[in-house]
C-alpha cells in the first residue's frame, strides 16, 4: 500500500503520519527541518532523515511500522556519520518515551567497547528541558512513566488534525485551528 501525501505548513510530506509528527513538534514548540539534507552512507545506501531538531540536535525518522534491519542500519550509520542522534517515532504521535541510537565511543559498565546505545526520550518542553539540557528528557526507570502534559495537548492536536480535503490545521501551542 502507498502512503498518502499530505500538506501541512508548507510542507508535502510523503505520509500522513509524518504530518501528524509535524503538529505534534509544532504543538510543543520544537523546531524542525524536513528532510533538510540526504546522506550517502556508504554500504548502508543513500538515506534522507524525515525532521532534522536543531534544538536538541537529533534527527528523527518517522514510520507508520517498526524499522526494518536496513533502516535501523541507515539510522545507525546516519548517527555515527553526522555525530547526532537518532531519534525513531515509529507510528502516530504518542505520550510516551521514544528510542534513539547514539553513536557512543566509550567503554560500557563491563569494559567492553561499546559502539551504539539505544535510549529512550520523551518528546517534552517540560522546564524548559531541550534549551537547558540541549537533549529531551530521558525517563529515569520504571516508576518514571516518561508522560508529561505538553505531551499529551500535542498528542491530541496531532491525532485531531484533519488534512482529507485540503484542510490545513494551524497550532497554536497545543490547540489546533481549523
Amino acid at each position: 500500500m502507498k502512503a498518502i501525501q499530505t500538506r501541512y505548513n508548507g510542507f508535502s510530506f510523503r505520509s500522513r503520519v509524518e504530518a501528524r509528527w509535524a503538529v505534534a513538534l509544532d504543538s510543543l514548540g520544537v523546531v524542525y527541518e524536513y528532510e533538510k539534507e540526504g546522506y550517502n552512507l556508504g554500504a548502508a545506501g543513500f538515506y534522507l532523515p524525515d525532521f532534522w531538531l536543531p534544538q536538541v540536535s537529533m534527527w528523527a525518522e518517522v514510520k507508520a511500522e517498526p524499522l526494518n534491519g536496513n533502516e535501523v542500519a541507515k539510522a545507525k550509520a546516519l548517527a555515527r556519520g553526522t555525530g547526532s542522534p537518532v531519534l525513531m517515532l515509529v507510528g502516530q504521535p504518542a505520550n510516551k518515551p521514544y528510542t534513539a541510537w547514539e553513536w557512543a565511543e566509550w567503554l560500557g559498565d563491563l569494559g567492553d567497547p561499546v559502539a551504539f546505545r539505544e535510549v529512550e526520550y520523551c518528546l517534552t518542553m517540560h522546564n524548559d528541558y531541550p534549551r537547558i539540557e540541549g537533549r529531551f528528557y530521558s525517563p529515569v526507570g520504571d516508576d518514571d512513566p516518561g508522560r508529561f502534559a505538553d505531551t499529551a495537548r500535542a498528542v491530541a492536536a496531532a491525532r485531531s488534525a484533519r488534512f482529507e480535503f485540503g484542510q490545513t490545521p494551524t497550532i497554536e501551542r497545543g490547540r489546533v485551528r481549523r
